[in-house]
């Protein structure tokens, strides 16, 4: 393995780990539980290979061709595996419900156990491709797989907190979409011609994923005025974490290619470095936190 990769990797999920601890602001939990949470997603990503090995699907079908054929690729020799893997930390932790006892510890221990499989992922490629993929698999794909997963535990969550409903009977939908949303981003962002697409939709996810953790919020029955403010620090401490994995990435290429490799990234980066910071900040470090209210998450920006 090797160690460069690997502190990438994990510096990643530790600054989003960080980031989720301090967005909840009314009844955080012990530390252990979000411990617990990451270590079983880096586990369960190993089921993945496990699944494909047993249902070899990705030999059914083509990730060559048009969008429709990419699609179906990648929903169903990918994303099922992984939707159903990757939602399994967060579902042994709902079922202690004095751990998951707010709407946000729905969204926040999914997408823990989201980055603990994006973690040891990340591993994976960085020590194939190197370091100059930090930058992109940071926002982009600790995005998608966190959103997707939240997708999920949100579903669930607006069952419960909402409909007054079992939880479980938001499960299944959520979990199609999730399959849908993650299949369909690897086929847009995998291929060339639909990359700067890709990228739309990922800002997209990002957004969402910002509504969604401002209703969970709203809904928490600990909701307290005087803390509201706590959200802001943590956009910071998330944009100071983003500059340190690019401080990292930086070094890393200096140390193991040199120079010449780490002005380069240098040189390419800062610009996607600096604008997907602020969309980071602006999109998650400003709810708009009012008690009990549920707002849509495709309503019009600045509403």
């Amino acid at each position: 393995m090797n160690i460069y990769a690997a502190i990438a990797a994990f510096l990643i999920a530790f600054v989003y780990i960080l980031f989720l601890r301090r967005m909840d602001i009314f009844e955080k939990e012990k530390p252990i539980y979000t411990f617990v949470t990451f270590v079983l997603g880096c586990v369960f990503l190993f089921f993945v290979f496990v699944l494909q090995a047993i249902w070899p699907l990705q030999q059914m079908f083509s990730d060559d061709g048009n969008l429709f054929v990419r699609l179906q690729f990648h929903v169903i020799a990918v994303a099922l595996f992984e939707e159903t893997v990757k939602i399994l930390p967060f579902l042994i932790m709902f079922s202690f419900r004095r751990i998951v006892n707010e709407p946000f510890d729905f969204i926040k221990y999914a997408s823990v156990g989201a980055m603990g499989f994006a973690a040891v992922e990340n591993v994976l490629y960085f020590s194939k491709y190197s370091l100059e993929i930090v930058e992109s698999r940071a926002f982009y794909t600790s995005i998608m797989h966190m959103f997707t997963s939240s997708v999920i535990a949100y579903q669930m969550m607006y069952v419960k907190y909402k409909l007054h409903k079992s939880a479980w009977l938001g499960f299944i939908p959520g979990f199609i979409s999730a399959v849908f949303i993650h299949g369909l981003y690897n086929a847009l962002i995998g291929h060339q011609q639909t990359y700067y697409l890709g990228i739309s939709f990922t800002v997209g996810l990002l957004v969402l994923w910002g509504r969604i953790m401002n209703n969970a919020l709203n809904a928490s029955p600990f909701f307290d005025e005087t803390v509201l403010r706590k959200t802001f620090w943590a956009g910071i401490y998330l944009l100071l974490g983003w500059g340190a994995i690019f401080i990292y990435a930086v070094l890393g290429l200096y140390i193991q290619d040199g120079m010449n490799k780490a002005l380069q990234f240098l040189q390419e980066g800062i610009i996607f470095g600096l604008l997907s910071g602020i969309g980071l900040f602006s999109a998650l470090a400003f709810p708009k936190l009012k008690r009990g209210e549920w707002k849509s998450l495709f309503r019009r920006f600045g509403r």
